[in-house]
């Protein structure tokens, strides 16, 4: 008989024939009855899957491999959950690794205080030696009720607290009709659109100081790209973050001016990606003009006061100009 786990690792993959190996490898080492693996093949069109059955039947662990057409990364970390037999959610990315000792380091913090959510840290290196954030907290530090606050602010103001998974969750409070409602479309800041809910409901917060998560850095480079999707995406995301800032806000607005800050850098990335794209001038000059047509583009990019960035007297330029400094400073804005 099979002792109920206590973690459920939840690995989304999609054509990661090249990393899901080392990824699962990094899991299966970890492996003991109190951990389960739940492997979600997302309609791959590689060997991703086949190299999943083959770990699995060679390791003995507690691991399963589920197969589905594609529905994009948000619906299927909702539909690993409904698989999930665990008290506690960790989600591992299948190009990722969790780092040597990291499941081991987590199961007596979850025994001893059973927390809601467990936050730490992770790195772009394999030896975890360089965290990739940094925390004002103090190792075990626990925040609860209006504690919370100083996690409220990194999650409105910054991208420090965005990642699911450099935190492990307590099940239950995936049991939320608002965390996966609206997920149409969303293909960028997911785990954000995931985090501001579970920080929310999470009745008790700690802070391991530890480096527990390989996160991989992409050697593909997106910068001549432009998919019309990615605006409505970060829209969304971003008006659930300034819902949370309003909701959460005391001092004066501080969250609600910290969230819209923030917006208005995310929304002139997505203007610059655009401008920069290897798109022809027409087809950029069209999006620019529904981009400029759309209110929440205007009031929280082009109407909107934040931090000063030359390259807004580019990107904010009425479209002849903005093509000509495309003309003369070739794709990239100067500034």
């Amino acid at each position: 008989m099979h002792m109920k786990p206590l973690i459920s690792v939840i690995v989304p993959i999609y054509n990661q024939e090249k990393y899901v190996a080392a990824c699962l490898a990094s899991l299966f080492s970890q492996a003991t009855e109190r951990v389960e693996f739940i492997l979600i093949d997302d309609g791959s069109t590689d060997k991703s899957a086949a190299i999943c059955a083959d770990h699995i039947a060679r390791s003995g662990v507690n691991a399963r491999l589920l197969r589905q057409a594609n529905h994009g990364l948000l619906k299927t970390r909702e539909i690993g959950l409904g698989q999930t037999a665990g008290d506690y959610v960790l989600f591992v990315d299948s190009d990722d690794c969790l780092l040597d000792g990291a499941l081991s380091t987590l199961i007596p913090v979850l025994d001893a205080r059973r927390p809601d959510v467990v936050l730490f840290n992770a790195s772009n290196d394999r030896d975890g030696k360089t965290p990739l954030f940094s925390y004002p907290f103090q190792d075990g530090a626990v925040f609860s009720g209006e504690e919370k606050y100083l996690l409220y602010r990194l999650l409105c103001c910054t991208d420090k607290l965005n990642n699911i998974w450099a935190k492990c969750v307590r099940r239950t409070l995936f049991d939320d009709a608002e965390l996966y409602r609206d997920i149409e479309g969303i293909s960028n800041g997911e785990d954000l659109y995931q985090s501001l809910v579970l920080i929310d409901r999470a009745r008790e917060v700690v802070f391991l100081d530890r480096v527990l998560y390989y996160y991989r850095v992409s050697n593909v480079s997106m910068s001549r790209s432009y998919n019309p999707r990615h605006f409505a995406s970060e829209k969304k995301v971003c008006a659930r973050r300034l819902r949370y800032a309003e909701k959460w806000s005391r001092n004066g607005g501080e969250l609600v001016d910290g969230a819209n800050i923030w917006i208005c850098k995310i929304m002139r990335d997505v203007t610059r990606k655009l401008f920069v794209s290897s798109l022809p001038w027409p087809e950029i000059a069209a999006e620019l003009r529904r981009l400029r047509g759309d209110a929440f583009y205007r009031q929280h990019y082009l109407e909107a006061r934040c931090d000063p960035n030359p390259r807004d007297v580019v990107l904010k330029s009425p479209l002849p100009l903005a093509r000509l400094w495309k003309l003369l400073y070739g794709l990239k804005p100067r500034g």
